[in-house]
């Protein structure tokens, strides 16, 4: 099925964010809607597990570890979506006087995650099954991420699905809001008509740059996620942005 995407109209922008205030396409429907909202699940219960809804589940010390993490001033990265958390783990066992939290809205695959996560003795990872148009705002002060890294998200091929995607106004708004100048975004696609679309996205929001390939080298050596090394064994193209969040420090 191909993937078309044209420019937003005025009414197509101002339908995202009427989206985006009603909750609608969050992965799992609305959290908030859900029994025991406020309330950590027993197997993630004093581990570094969160959930923003049950920062202030008192039954264990998540929440409060979590902000104590956050508050501190070691450079924070955050990946969305880390799926098998390959590229997460890694990164975090590198840059261990660095802060990581990891948000995957799947949750067998955060489980296995905080297994590997505990086996590997890493003490600067934090994951959540939360999605991020959720868990971000809440979770997360504005201006205290360094790195926000989104590799190969789901583009949602079906028209049906497309209120799903993760990339919409509102979303870059609040990556704008969450990353502080000088920090960066960093993009990855085997969907070259996504990538357009998240190229055209961001680097058309006044507080991005367009693509500076020079920011790849505060990445550095990692890595690939499962998705990105299947890429590399069958030949297929990958399409990377790095996006300046600009503004003064």
């Amino acid at each position: 099925m191909d993937f078309a995407w044209e420019e937003l109209t005025d009414d197509e922008r101002a339908r995202h964010y009427a989206d985006w205030q009603a909750g609608k396409g969050l992965i799992g429907g609305d959290p908030r809607r859900r029994p025991h909202f406020d309330r950590l699940p027993a197997w993630g219960m004093d581990r570094p597990f969160v959930r923003a809804l049950a920062l202030n589940d008192n039954r264990a010390a998540n929440g409060e570890r979590f902000r104590r993490e956050v508050d501190s001033l070691r450079p924070l990265e955050i990946e969305i979506g880390f799926g098998r958390g390959d590229f997460l783990l890694d990164r975090a066992a590198r840059l261990s006087d660095s802060r990581f939290v990891g948000f995957e809205v799947r949750t067998k695959a955060v489980r296995l995650a905080l297994r590997r996560l505990e086996k590997g003795g890493l003490e600067n990872l934090w994951l959540s099954d939360d999605d991020v148009r959720v868990g971000l705002p809440l979770a997360i002060p504005d201006g205290r991420v360094d790195a926000m890294h989104v590799l190969f998200p789901d583009p949602w091929w079906k028209e049906q699905h497309k209120v799903k995607r993760l990339f919409s106004p509102p979303f870059v708004d609040l990556l704008a809001a969450k990353i502080q100048p000088g920090g960066y975004l960093h993009f990855k696609s085997d969907v070259e008509q996504y990538a357009a679309l998240v190229r055209h996205l961001v680097s058309y929001h006044p507080a991005f740059g367009d693509h500076c390939p020079g920011l790849a080298e505060r990445v550095g050596s990692y890595v690939p996620t499962h998705r990105e090394h299947w890429c590399r064994e069958n030949r297929m193209p990958v399409w990377v942005y790095f996006f300046p969040r600009q503004g003064k420090t």
